[in-house]
């Protein structure tokens, strides 16, 4: 060898200190497997076919598919057309929005105090149980129904979103809405639980395996929080304090109501004399005729508008309301409702499951079953007077009310989702700011009309009480569906950047809030609404940097790139 050419072939020259990519595993990966924000890395004429073919593009998608529809139906390559098709699922999204206020105001609320009155529950009380579990049902199904993969990083973010959403935000606006006394021997315990429950699921999904016996301590632990609340009223009883939050009941306006003169048919129009066909009006009708003629030209508009949903309202749900004659007793319209509200429950929950025939004959069997049961309330009952089980009617009207909102939350989601991948927002970032405020927009609607009505306490406690609800049962019904998925004890889980950020915040939030309370000698001030609007503000803030990528989350679960492509970049 050349001595000039002796300094080319040196050992250390000859090994490559140039980073490499390892080959992949597989040369050619499905696109069943990607994210679905990976649409903006397809050309615009691929774009409809990586839609079908992805399943993450069809989690979320209930009665309409609206990734096919944006990216298969509308012409993505014309970008008037897209943008047109962008506005037109906004406006669809302000307008399912109203049909839940609609549905929450005139059916929810009113059911809820009216069951939380006859079944002598206080405010707290009231707030943890009936409030908790009307407006926990919607999300825990809709988990349920969309999220059909192994990955649980987007439930566990939403979860936790969610429960910094209600602890900060909501209570935050009861507390605005008007101050009230804070009742500590059963405030504290629920902020507690708060506290345990914000360490303790962040230290189950942290190993990222998650087995029967961690599933069976978070549904122990919320029986544990039920027990020690149903103890602390109880104390309350024997010591007399009960009366100090008692419900009072009260109309939509916050004047009291006297339920024993709306118990019974003197306070209709007419008064005694009115016929029967005339009682019948009195509940089906969805204004007054005063209200009409005082209203402007919008609210004449919204009025009319409101119509067609009152009709279909009243065909399924009955009205239990203390402020209306006989508490909204109709046996006429109970009737129709229990013959059309289990046809609406099995051809919206069975539709996909069943075929034709099969469908036909459950629907038949519901029909020939609910007709037995009218000949038993046609029997039983009278036009004038309330049934003695009109307590089970106004339970009906909770959970069926909550039913209706959680079909259209389904499609609410579904739209935010698609909106979510157009505008490339990162999956747990979308979770724990739009697809939590999308999700609680039954919290919001509920909490602020109970806070008009003079029900602070009520709303405040379902703020602390929801939480605690969604995170162990949620949680817990989520992975034991994963469970019998897999046919495995054990489950794989994630919690992502986001899943320990949250739980940080939520930590904190809720020691802030014990603080402040003991502070304040147990007065939610004003002071506190603006101290918790200020960690959310910091909270949706340091979420946004997130994204941005200026700073990063708690957790160290930087991107999907690994489980997806199954990509290892070494570090040399």
């Amino acid at each position: 060898m050349l001595p000039e050419l002796a300094p080319l072939f040196a050992p250390e020259l000859l090994q490559n200190e140039t980073p490499h990519h390892e080959a992949h595993q597989k040369i050619f990966t499905s696109l069943r497997t990607q994210p679905c924000n990976n649409v903006h890395a397809v050309r615009e004429q691929e774009r409809c076919l990586f839609v079908r073919e992805t399943e993450e593009c069809r989690e979320s998608t209930h009665y309409i598919d609206y990734m096919h529809f944006m990216y298969c139906i509308v012409d993505s390559s014309n970008v008037a057309l897209f943008y047109a098709a962008i506005i037109a699922l906004l406006l669809f999204v302000c307008t399912l929005a109203k049909l839940i206020y609609h549905l929450a105001v005139s059916r929810y609320v009113d059911s809820v105090l009216y069951v939380s009155k006859t079944w002598r529950l206080n405010d707290y009380m009231a707030g943890v149980t009936l409030l908790t579990y009307g407006n926990g049902l919607p999300q825990v199904l809709s988990e349920l129904k969309h999220h059909k993969s192994g990955d649980t990083e987007l439930i566990y973010n939403q979860y936790l979103g969610t429960a910094v959403y209600q602890v900060s935000f909501l209570a935050a606006l009861v507390i605005w809405m008007g101050p009230f006394a804070i009742y500590p021997e059963v405030i504290v315990p629920n902020i507690v639980s708060l506290l345990i429950v914000s360490l303790l699921v962040e230290e189950i999904m942290y190993d990222e395996q998650v087995g029967l016996l961690q599933t069976i301590i978070l549904g122990l632990l919320y029986v544990a929080f039920l027990a020690a609340l149903y103890t602390i009223a109880l104390g309350m009883d024997r010591e007399g304090n009960r009366s100090r939050s008692q419900l009072e009941v009260r109309d939509a306006a916050g004047k009291p109501v006297d339920i024993l003169v709306t118990e019974t048919v003197a306070n209709v129009e007419g008064g005694q004399g009115s016929t029967w066909f005339e009682r019948i009006w009195m509940g089906v009708r969805t204004f007054r005729g005063e209200d009409f003629r005082a209203a402007r030209w919008y609210g004449k508009l919204q009025l009319l508008c409101g119509i067609p949903v009152e009709i279909v309202t009243l065909l399924l749900l009955p009205k239990v309301n203390y402020a209306l004659p006989l508490h909204g007793w109709s046996k006429c319209l109970f009737v129709v409702n229990l013959t059309v509200f289990p046809l609406f429950v099995i051809c919206t929950a069975l539709v996909d499951m069943l075929s034709s025939g099969h469908l036909g004959w459950v629907c038949l069997g519901s029909v020939v079953t609910t007709s037995i049961l009218s000949v038993i309330v046609c029997a039983t009952t009278s036009d004038d007077r309330k049934p003695s089980c009109f307590t089970c009617i106004g339970l009906f009207a909770i959970f069926g009310s909550s039913y209706l909102i959680m079909l259209l939350s389904y499609e609410l989601i579904a739209i935010l989702e698609t909106l979510s991948v157009i505008a490339n927002i990162s999956s747990a970032s979308f979770a724990i700011t739009i697809l939590s405020w999308g999700s609680c927009w039954i919290d919001l609607v509920t909490l602020k009309a109970l806070a008009a009505r003079g029900y602070s306490r009520l709303g405040f406690a379902g703020c602390l009480g929801s939480p605690v609800f969604n995170i162990l049962i949620g949680l817990c019904t989520v992975f034991c569906v994963q469970m019998i998925r897999s046919g495995s004890t054990t489950i794989h889980v994630r919690d992502g950047t986001s899943g320990p950020t949250c739980s940080v915040y939520l930590f904190t939030i809720s020691l802030t809030l014990l603080l402040s309370v003991l502070f304040l000698r147990f007065q939610a001030r004003k002071s506190l609404a603006f101290c918790l609007t200020t960690l959310y503000v910091t909270f949706i803030t340091y979420v946004v940097f997130c994204e941005l990528e200026i700073t990063h989350g708690f957790g160290t679960d930087h991107n999907d790139d690994g489980e997806y492509f199954q990509d290892r970049v070494p570090h040399h």
